[in-house]
């Protein structure tokens, strides 16, 4: 057995000396490249150096991308024309950004079963209810909708209710808001207030871009459904030059220009927590399941938003009258008491109960 064993690596140590040297012991040439040059050829080391340039215009034309997204998606929020044409859960984050815009501090609430408001918010020490309806400019808004909301001005405590449609208000909800001293926007009055939010519209018809020949900046008309592409000059030669951006793109203003992009369906990913921990998945799944690797974030950054939102809280808590604070105190102090008797308190510090006070008043209970 031993001697089959040898054998073996000795006639794998000749078949590896073969491979390096030549039958007379000497030194294998090295074989000539494409070009028929043997060793370092000018010619291969041009397009080894052209590769890389390409390379590096394909990664700056996919950071100006997504960069071009972002700016565009901002832009068109300032045009009201834009947000008819935006489907229900779209329209009502884009309507939230422009109340944040006015100065309002706005607490969403979730999308399904809200209780007939779409979001809390905050201003001059006064509180909000906010409700958003993503009609047709044919459809309208009775005054049932307005009931509704107001129900949830009381269920709140809120001082004011603001109502937002696309379409218009029936006679008797006209009516019934100005009895009952409810802020609304229709289809006529809706561009009142974007304007008073962004001014006047920004340019959202072109798209910068690079050209991925000579990493040339170039400008592109946006289409509604489809990429463009054009030419640019550059050292007297002309070069094509695309993007794939285009309108019904536009619904990412605060797309974060590290995150992973799903090439398949043009979409930003999004984190998902998966029994392995966080990662970067389509939106479209499970009809497209590519990934975009860990989407762990630093430690820093997570502390970062502790703090932030804690700093939130405490400001909250802060332009709370008094009796509301000694209301809210009284329901905290009977969850604690509650979890107190399961063993399952733990000591908190005045800060933190007044943060878990305002962050229960931020959710309307």
């Amino acid at each position: 057995m031993l001697g089959i064993l040898l054998i073996v690596m000795i006639v794998a140590v000749l078949v590896t000396l073969e491979h390096f040297w030549g039958p007379m012991g000497t030194l294998r040439k090295p074989l000539p490249c494409a070009h028929g040059v043997v060793g370092a050829c000018k010619i291969c080391w041009a397009e080894v150096e052209r590769n890389s340039r390409l390379d590096g215009f394909r990664q700056q034309w996919e950071r100006v991308r997504r960069a071009e997204i972002k700016h565009l998606s901002q832009a068109r929020l300032s045009s009201s024309e834009a947000y008819f044409a935006m489907e229900p859960r779209q329209f009502e984050d884009a309507v939230m950004r422009v109340f944040r815009k006015l100065g309002y501090r706005v607490n969403q609430t979730v999308y399904v079963a809200d209780g007939g408001k779409d979001a809390i918010a905050w201003k001059n020490k006064k509180k909000y209810v906010i409700e958003c309806k993503r009609y047709g400019s044919r459809s309208s808004s009775g005054r049932r909708d307005l009931q509704i909301l107001l129900a949830a001005k009381h269920d709140v405590e809120a001082d004011a209710a603001i109502f937002v449609t696309t379409g218009r208000l029936t006679a008797p909800a006209i009516a019934y808001a100005k009895d009952n001293d409810i802020e609304c926007y229709d289809k006529d009055s809706f561009p009142n207030l974007i304007n008073h939010a962004y001014g006047s519209d920004e340019d959202f018809s072109m798209a910068k871009t690079i050209c991925m020949e000579c990493g040339k900046e170039a400008w592109l008309p946006l289409s509604n459904d489809s990429a463009a592409s054009g030419n640019a000059l550059h050292d007297g030669s002309w070069h094509e030059v695309k993007t794939t951006i285009y309108v019904s793109q536009l619904k990412y203003p605060d797309l974060d220009l590290d995150t992973p992009w799903c090439q398949e369906h043009q979409v930003p990913m999004r984190r998902v927590n998966g029994y392995r921990g966080e990662f970067w998945g389509c939106p479209e799944y499970p009809n497209c399941k590519n990934t975009g690797g860990s989407a762990t974030r630093p430690p820093e950054v997570v502390e970062a938003e502790r703090i932030a939102r804690r700093a939130e809280l405490m400001r909250v808590y802060s332009d709370m009258s008094e009796p509301l604070r000694e209301q809210w105190r009284k329901k905290v102090d009977l969850e604690l008491d509650e979890l107190s008797k399961l063993g399952l308190r733990s000591d908190r510090t005045p800060e933190d109960i007044a943060a878990y006070i305002a962050a229960k008043y931020m959710q309307g209970r």
